[in-house]
C-alpha cells in the first residue's frame, strides 16, 4: 500500500476516507498550505509519497517536465455531485493505490487511466 500526500485541493473528505481504510496519507493543508506545486511535489518526493490532486498541472510537472515523482494521482470528477465525488475518488484510490507508484493515474467518471513517468523510481525501491 503506497504512502500518499493530499494536495491542498483534495477534499477532507477524501483524506479522512482514505485514512479510515489504512493507508498512511499526509495532507499538505497541515504541512506545505501556500505552497507551490513544484515545492509540494518535491516534498511528496522527498518523502515517497504519491500525490493525489485535483490540478492537472502535478501530471505535467511529472511527465512533461519529468520532475521526480513516487506517483500521482488526478481526481478529474467535477462532474460528479458533491458526496459522490469524494466517496467516487476513495473507492477508485483504494482499487488502483498498487499501480500508483511510477505512474500518472487519471481517475475520471466511468474510467481510470495509467500512464508511466519517466524515470519514476517507485518508494519501495528507493
Amino acid at each position: 500500500m503506497p504512502r500518499l500526500f493530499a494536495d491542498e485541493c483534495v477534499a477532507a473528505l477524501v483524506v479522512e476516507g482514505l485514512a479510515a481504510h489504512g493507508f498512511d496519507i499526509l495532507d499538505a493543508k497541515t504541512v506545505c498550505q501556500g505552497d507551490s506545486d513544484d515545492r509540494t511535489l518535491a516534498l511528496a518526493e522527498a518523502e515517497g509519497r504519491v500525490v493525489i490532486t485535483e490540478d492537472r498541472g502535478f501530471g505535467e510537472l511529472a511527465v512533461r517536465h519529468a520532475q521526480p515523482a513516487v506517483g500521482v494521482i488526478v481526481l478529474a470528477l467535477h462532474d460528479l455531485q458533491a458526496g459522490r465525488r469524494e466517496a467516487h475518488a476513495v473507492e477508485q484510490i483504494i482499487k488502483i493505490a498498487d499501480q500508483a507508484e511510477g505512474n500518472l493515474v487519471v481517475i475520471e467518471p466511468g474510467r481510470i487511466r495509467i500512464r508511466p513517468l519517466p524515470g519514476a523510481m517507485p518508494a519501495s525501491e528507493a
